[in-house]
């Protein structure tokens, strides 16, 4: 856990809690405390591992489909679907638009790789990681636990940018799409973090003030940027160690989604 806090008063009940940060004993720093009332999750590369995800996609999609894919070395289909994801990532499409969206990337994804982008190939690249994608079991390690443990005490929501017919099947085969009281997805509402006005809306929707809700998430830009911009306290998940790149500031920083149950005090004794 980097954050300089690791531990926490325990909170027992879904009422409005005061959470009181312990010091690091190596650090000696302080950290005000928190009001909590409710909890908002994203969820790729903080419930659901989409990293590892896509390496198992990919190697299926191999499998599935030789003649397209088969002559490439796994290192260059990975580079090659990473660079079309990323010339796709930040764009907002509505239900309508989403075929259009991933049959971009699915074209990319073939430009990569030197081969025909035509409507059937791009087609059936777009099927396969549809098909695959949303089901493939690659839970961030303790997700269920933590997000089990975070909803006895608060109430609990998810705000993610994503596709929603492939997150709300992602959040069924984890195990956790009863878990929260609200689930609020960029591509229905129209708005992609960072912008502050999706984070304010999940607030709405949780039914919890802003400086009393925290975000949990991975992204630095996406997540710490935009959680402050909202007036929310957040967690930034920062499994990888990526470097702060702006002013924000997150509220807590750890490296295993478990250490959020140490600071909101809700670990096993």
């Amino acid at each position: 856990m980097r954050s300089t806090i690791v531990s926490m008063r325990t909170v027992s009940s879904r009422h409005p809690s005061l959470i009181t940060p312990t010091p690091s004993v190596s650090s000696g720093a302080q950290t005000p405390g928190v009001d909590i009332d409710g909890i908002l999750f994203d969820v790729d590369e903080t419930l659901f591992d989409r990293r590892r995800a896509q390496r198992l996609v990919l190697a299926q999609m191999q499998q599935r489909l030789p003649t397209l894919l088969g002559h490439v070395s796994s290192e260059e289909l990975s580079r090659a679907w990473t660079a079309s994801d990323k010339a796709t990532e930040d764009h907002v499409f509505h239900a309508g638009d989403l075929r259009a969206a991933r049959d971009t990337r699915s074209r990319i994804l073939l430009e990569e790789l030197g081969r025909p982008a035509d409507a059937e190939s791009t087609g059936a690249i777009t099927d396969a990681y549809i098909d695959l994608y949303a089901v493939v079991e690659a839970p961030i390690e303790g997700a269920r636990h933590v997000v089990e443990r975070c909803g006895e005490a608060f109430c609990i929501g998810v705000l993610s940018n994503a596709y929603p017919d492939v997150q709300y099947r992602k959040l069924e085969t984890l195990g956790l799409h009863d878990a929260f009281a609200c689930i609020l997805l960029s591509e229905e509402f129209g708005a992609r973090k960072p912008d502050p006005s999706i984070f304010l809306e999940g607030c709405r929707q949780l039914q919890v003030e802003p400086a009393r809700c925290l975000y949990v998430g991975d992204s630095y830009r996406n997540d710490v940027v935009g959680a402050a911009a909202a007036g929310m306290p957040c967690c930034w998940f920062n499994a990888i160690s990526d470097p702060v790149t702006g002013s924000a500031k997150a509220t807590i920083e750890i490296d295993r989604l478990s250490d959020l149950l140490l600071w909101l005090g809700l670990a096993a004794e």
